[in-house]
């Protein structure tokens, strides 16, 4: 913006004389009511005179309206005519051959005529520049209302983060406390069984101990014949049984979770930050950067148990797998070799683990509706009875608690001891519930057979959707075992179709593996800690596919 070159107008106003002197001198002074500048000494007589009369009398540099159209000599007190170029002052006409002679003279309107057209080109310059100062100025406002509202953004997801880490944080620690408390109920029966078996041979010893007292105080030969022929060994009566040691505690590393976090960015512009994902599983968070890929078969060997496979694996990466025909379970490695073998009481019909290592067993519904629990030590226990009908799939949820299907369509769930009994889902036909799993946020996913369908439902049992198609539109055939993996996608085995479906969180379901990788009639899944996924088939053999990858 230009400047304006302005006139000495205060010298001028300085310079008017007083309009009641008479040698001119200057005038310091300005009555409003009569117009006329005053002197200091005309002022006080001023005063005086017209005191009657309530004159305003003011300095003459606090009015505006002052005769500044007449300029005048600042140093003779006559009108100017002219400007003083060199000196910028307006002068008269004694000055022009005085004092200021031979200096480059202007008249004195045209000074004020360029003066004036400067200040309006200024007037100009500012009402056209006007108009974008407020549009910047708007810009200013809209931004600064745009990163208040990207802070409060950040805040809150910054609380978000906070909460999501804290919840995970508990789950890890209720999941290490359960895993704590199962074991410590493993151990603690082992104790207890220990504790009867030492108080048993206790009374035995203090009746044998009796006994041979009475015997010898008889002092009779053939009694002391009688008892020493009676007796039985007593080295290993005495034995040091042998007891589990106290677990030790280990912190859990946490370096997963703050790695996992979201990051904040501040940057000139724009603002951004970058959310973290949601938490889809209770296992590690490392799980967030897995993505599905193009599946490929690591392994494939026949089941080495009679009948068709079922299979469980233990939070350590223990692979169990069952047969339809035997009374055994046989721990195997990815290639199938035997690495363990268990007996237990009744032919297997599906298959499930704790925590703590224990192994859930539905049993066939040709042996039992008795729910049993393999412990770790090879103890079997009974868990529930499932009467009056027969079980199906069996699985565990993140809260350690069993989720039982049966044969007339029954959804329940336990207490891994069995106690605490509740029916979440009832099918309106026989086999319209063969297994039931639950993903990250409680919600429930239950194969049925009669129903061709997948069915979802909340915690209270509610029905959120019901999945009947692939996203290719082809009709699902009786599902059959479902497994859910660290991504949270659902797997789904169609034994009619030949092939293992994945529904992922948008509910969509589409073909993983199938015909083309060699599956035949697929019945039971499970995902070890590799991100392997593996599928029992009814005709005994088990296939071994990765399709996660990092």
């Amino acid at each position: 913006m230009a400047l304006s070159k302005s006139v000495n107008l205060a010298h001028a106003q300085r310079a008017v004389p007083c309009n009641i002197c008479e040698d001119e001198v200057p005038g310091e002074y300005y009555c409003i009511e009569c117009k006329q500048t005053l002197c200091s000494q005309c002022e006080k007589s001023h005063k005086r005179v017209a005191a009657t009369k309530n004159h305003n009398i003011v300095l003459r540099t606090q009015v505006g309206d002052i005769d500044t159209t007449t300029l005048t000599c600042t140093d003779h007190g006559d009108p100017a005519s002219c400007h003083c170029e060199k000196c910028n002052i307006p002068v008269c006409i004694k000055c022009v051959t005085g004092k200021h002679k031979g200096h480059d003279m202007s008249d004195i309107f045209d000074v004020l005529e360029k003066e004036k057209k400067l200040l309006q080109d200024d007037i100009k310059a500012m009402q056209r520049d006007l108009p974008t100062l407020k549009s910047h100025r708007g810009e200013v406002l809209t931004k600064k209302e745009n990163y208040k509202k990207e802070i409060n953004k950040i805040l809150k997801d910054m609380e978000d983060e906070n909460q999501a880490v804290v919840k995970h944080i508990n789950k890890l620690y209720k999941e290490r406390r359960d895993d704590i408390l199962c074991i410590q109920d493993s151990n603690l029966a082992v104790f207890d069984g220990v504790e009867v078996e030492m108080k048993t041979k206790i009374i035995s010893y203090e009746k044998r101990i009796s006994e041979y007292t009475d015997t010898i105080s008889k002092n009779s030969l053939v009694a002391l014949r009688n008892v020493v022929k009676q007796k039985k060994s007593l080295s290993e009566i005495g034995s040091k049984p042998e007891l589990p040691d106290p677990p030790t505690f280990v912190p859990c590393n946490l370096e997963s979770i703050v790695e996992n976090l979201g990051k904040l960015h501040i940057t000139a512009s724009p603002l951004k930050f970058i959310p973290r994902k949601q938490y889809t599983s209770s296992s590690s968070l490392k799980s967030k950067a897995l993505k599905v890929t193009t599946p490929t078969i690591v392994s494939k060997f026949k089941c080495p148990l009679l009948g068709s496979p079922r299979i469980c694996i233990t939070k350590e990466g223990d692979v169990w797998l069952g047969g339809s025909g035997s009374r055994e379970l046989v721990m195997v490695d990815i290639k199938g070799q035997v690495l363990r073998r268990r007996n237990i009481q009744n032919r297997p019909y599906s298959l499930a683990v704790m925590d703590c290592g224990d192994v859930i067993i539905s049993p066939d519904s040709g042996d039992s509706r008795s729910v049993s629990r393999l412990m770790r030590d090879g103890r079997e226990q009974h868990v529930f009875d499932t009467s009056p009908s027969y079980s199906d799939g069996v699985s565990v949820t993140a809260e350690q608690k069993i989720l039982m299907c049966t044969l007339d369509g029954r959804v329940v769930k336990t207490n891994g001891d069995g106690t605490n009994v509740k029916q979440i889902y009832k099918g309106r036909d026989d086999y319209s519930a063969l297994h039931a799993v639950e993903d990250a946020d409680g919600n429930i996913y239950i194969s049925g057979g009669a129903n061709q369908a997948v069915v979802k439902i909340n915690k209270d049992g509610k029905v959120l959707s019901t999945i009947t198609h692939t996203t290719g539109g082809r009709q699902l055939g009786p599902p059959w075992g479902l497994v859910v993996d660290k991504m949270d996608n659902i797997l789904c085995a169609d034994s009619a179709n030949y092939c293992v479906y994945i529904i992922d969180q948008n509910q969509k379901m589409r073909e993983l593996v199938g015909r083309s990788h060699g599956i035949q009639r697929p019945i039971w899944l499970a995902v070890d800690n590799d991100n392997n996924l593996w599928i029992t088939q009814y005709y005994g053999n088990v296939h071994v596919v990765k399709y996660l990858s990092q």
